[in-house]
Parts: C-alpha cells; structure tokens; sequence
C-alpha cells in the first residue's frame, strides 16, 4: 500500500492556489515555473502518518509548457518534484534507518507528469507519479492519477465576488508497489475561500475540506477488508504577497500559512498514528511563479 501522494505542486500548475500581488510583473510566455518550501509539524498525507518529530522540511519545484492556449481550450503539460527532509526516523510504529542505501535526511523524492486539459470552467487532469525514498524507508511505487475540478466563482459574480468554492475529486490507483498490494483512492473536496482586497494587495483565505476513501483496499479494516472511508480533514490557509520585498521582475512570491485537522476513519489510518484518531498538524511556507 502506498502511505502517502501529493498533489499540491500539481494543482499550484494547473490552477494557482494563492493569489498574488495585483501588481506583480505577469508571466505571458508559454513557459511558466512555481516551486517552494513548506515547514511542516507533522508529515501526514491521505490520513497516513509519515513523520511527527524533528524538523520537516518539504521543497517543490515544476515547469509547465502551454501545449493548447484557445479561447475555448487551454492543454498544459507539466513535470515537477516534490520532496520530504526530515531529521526524525520514524513512520507511524517502524523505525527507519538513517543511512538506508542514500542520505538518511533525504525520506522521500516524488517525480510526476501531469496533462491538465480547461474546457469552460472545468480542468481535468491526468498525471502519472513515481514516489522514491532515498534514506531506503520504503520502495519505490508508481501511481496514475486522475482529477476534475471546477471553477465556480462565476456564479459568485454577483451575489459575493471573490468567493468561491472550488469543488474537486480525484481518483488514484497504484500499479506498480514495491511494498506491497496495489491499491486504489478516491478523495472527494471543496477548498471554499474568499479573496479580501486591501488596495491592491490581495489576500485569499481558504477553507479547504477533504474526504480520503478506498475502493481498493486503500484502507483497510482491523479484520483485513476495505474500508471505504478513511479520513476527513478540514483546515484553513492563506497567503501574504511578497511583491514589497522581492521585485516583480523575479516573479510572484508568497508567504503561506495553513493549519489542519484530520479525523480519521480507518483502522489503518488509526493504527499508523499509534492508535489516535484525532490529528492536528501545521505549516509555513515561502513560494513564488514565474
């Protein structure tokens, strides 16, 4: 079963999850860049504990090429990275070896490819992810993924411009897992959120609620069947521009800020985080586009 994915780097390509300075230098060329780095509490990701103790250090980095730019049809095609450092050992109950055939800092190296396609107000994204761990904590998994979003802030124009609340859903399923079954996810959220202007800086707030579940022994029941729901997770977050500080001619940077709750529902999900149900976790980051 593969412990853990992301899709924060993947969504930042295809649909931005902060707004940045109004007046920061826009990016008209076919080749954009986002990246950053997130200091996390805890590690978790789908329910599943990965990391609790030390310092957390999560960068990311990806460039993306407009394949199809209409008016009617917008293709993107994007490859990024998303890493995990972290000066603890642990994952849930087992004990991770510190030099584990590469550096003992370095737990996890994920590499994706993602094709999202906007018709309208709807994106729908197909990526492939390959999830390496260098410190040798886990083997290597490879992944297809496929998520559909919609963008409804239109029918908020009228009655409470600047909200919106950005319904989602992504199906995932494991084809090749080094560390034992193949196994499938689905994830069904919204991300509610209001943008308040203060001149012309703008600062979205975002209310970001996520159901994890399994149709394919992605979590699992105490007796050994699957169990459909895995957790639920609400949190907020927001972004402060940087434009003040850093020149718009070096791209749009951010300050980002988000703190979350996760119920969780499985027994296996309970069971990596040493039996408790009840999980809270924070972070703080710095990332830019150009």
């Amino acid at each position: 079963m593969k412990l853990v994915s992301k899709l924060a780097l993947a969504a930042a390509l295809a649909v931005p999850s902060f707004t940045m300075a109004a007046d920061a230098a826009p990016n008209t060329g076919g080749i954009t860049f986002s990246g950053g780095v997130d200091v996390v509490s805890s590690y978790y990701f789908r329910g599943y504990l990965n990391e609790n103790a030390g310092l957390i250090l999560q960068p990311y980095f990806g460039g993306a090429i407009k394949v199809v730019d209409s008016k009617d049809v917008k293709i993107g095609l994007s490859l990024s990275t998303w890493n995990s450092i972290q000066t603890a050992h642990s994952a849930g109950d087992a004990e991770i070896p510190s030099d584990g055939g590469g550096a003992g800092a370095w737990y996890e190296n994920d590499i994706y490819l993602s094709l999202p396609i906007s018709f309208g107000d709807f994106t729908i994204t197909p990526s492939y992810y390959l999830y390496q761990y260098p410190n040798g904590a886990l083997e290597s998994v490879q992944e297809v993924l496929l998520s559909v979003a919609y963008d409804d802030s239109k029918l908020w124009k009228d009655t409470l411009e600047g909200f919106k609340l950005s319904p989602y859903a992504t199906i995932a399923y494991e084809f090749d897992d080094g560390n034992g079954s193949e196994d499938g996810y689905l994830e069904l959220g919204l991300a509610p959120g209001y943008t308040f202007k203060a001149g012309e800086t703008s600062i979205p707030v975002t209310f970001p609620v996520a159901l994890g579940m399994s149709f394919d022994d992605y979590y699992v029941k105490s007796n050994g069947d699957n169990a459909w729901f895995g957790y639920v997770q609400v949190g907020a977050q927001t972004s402060f521009a940087l434009d003040s500080l850093i020149p718009s001619k070096y791209g749009a940077w951010s300050l980002n800020v988000g703190g979350y709750y996760q119920n969780l529902l499985a027994d296996s999900a309970e069971a990596a985080n040493h039996g408790e149900s009840n999980v809270f976790w924070g972070k703080v980051g710095v990332s830019f586009s150009y």
